[in-house]
């Protein structure tokens, strides 16, 4: 009986570790994706100041 016991304790230990595990990657896909939109972002606004500084150059 305490083998049955010890094996079904590992089991879920095993498999705590497996959702914990697979929590992370769900953590670090949505932080991946958040500063790919923060990154493109950025690089829109500094393609616009870009095209901004452009104009006003050719104004001069």
């Amino acid at each position: 009986m305490h083998l049955i016991n010890e094996a079904l304790a590992r089991a879920q230990h095993t498999e705590r570790l497996d959702v914990a595990e697979r929590e992370r990657q769900a953590h670090r896909v949505v932080a991946t994706r958040r500063l790919q939109r923060r990154a493109a972002r950025a690089a829109r606004r500094a393609r616009r100041l870009a095209n901004a500084a452009v104009v006003m150059d050719t104004r001069s």
